[in-house]
């Protein structure tokens, strides 16, 4: 630690909480960049911990680049060793870092945008309503666990969404699904399934059959519904049958406004 000369002006010299409060900061942070060879203080005759000007330049730039998004470690190395050619260096870095972020924030803006049309189009959609629906094929992920209550999928849901890197969000969300389990005689669900580009799951594209339904769970009674449009139209229904998501707990408390889609592949019967 350098000497300091008491009779400098006060200006010249700062107290740990002065400098502290200069830059909206606590005085555990400042020591932290003392520890780390950021910032060196100076020591008054008087015993006590002051920091000079060449503090002040210091912290300016340790705040620009901390703003920036730079780790302590790094802004040490840099203070080490500033030239004209390393400065260029850290700004090239992080203009790419901001390039990624930017990236990041516009796709994150076309999720929400995603999800504020699902919702505006459940409370639209036509329930209890076949509909014929041509599909491109599509890639999911999929956990295979019977269950039957929303406690059990929502355990299942949130270990899809960290397989897709906790990416995107349940709320106003079509891309989660739960597969009827066709087989029981009560409501049961057999796997549940998250659509994404890369998932290790292939559903074939073609010709879909889609019902949705309003309120409480109800996808057994839909898929039936599927089945008896199926018979009439020559068609058979090809497994997997799922349940999506449009509106749930997660996004309204109230149950009425729930919605839901039954959907299961058909292909033409052989006459």
């Amino acid at each position: 630690m350098q000497p300091f000369d008491e009779k400098k002006p006060n200006k010249d010299r700062y107290t740990i909480g002065e400098l502290a409060a200069l830059y909206g900061i606590g005085a555990d942070t400042i020591r932290y960049y003392e520890e780390k060879g950021l910032i060196v203080p100076v020591r008054g005759e008087n015993g006590y911990r002051y920091y000079g000007l060449e503090t002040i330049w210091r912290m300016n730039v340790i705040r620009n680049l901390r703003t920036l998004g730079f780790s302590v470690s790094h802004i040490g190395e840099y203070l080490k060793s500033r030239t004209m050619e390393s400065t260029k260096a850290l700004l090239w870095e992080e203009l790419r870092s901001i390039d990624e972020k930017l990236g990041e924030l516009l796709t994150l803006k076309e999720t929400v945008r995603e999800q504020l049309s699902i919702i505006e189009s459940s409370a639209v959609i036509a329930a209890d309503t076949v509909r014929e629906l041509t599909l491109p094929p599509r890639r999911a992920y999929e956990i295979k666990k019977n269950y039957s209550h929303d406690e059990d999928m929502d355990l299942l849901m949130k270990a899809l969404v960290e397989q897709n890197g906790g990416k995107i969000f349940i709320i106003g969300n079509n891309r989660l699904a739960s597969v009827i389990d066709e087989t029981s005689d009560v409501p049961r669900f057999k796997s549940a399934m998250l659509f994404d580009p890369n998932g290790d799951v292939v559903l074939p594209g073609g010709k879909y059959l889609s019902v949705c339904y309003r309120g409480r769970w109800n996808s057994h009674q839909y898929l039936r519904i599927l089945f008896d449009y199926a018979q009439e139209h020559h068609l058979r229904l090809v497994p997997p049958f799922m349940d999506l998501v449009w509106v749930d707990i997660h996004t309204s408390a109230d149950e009425t406004e729930h919605v839901s889609e039954v959907q299961a592949l058909a292909v033409e019967e052989q006459q």
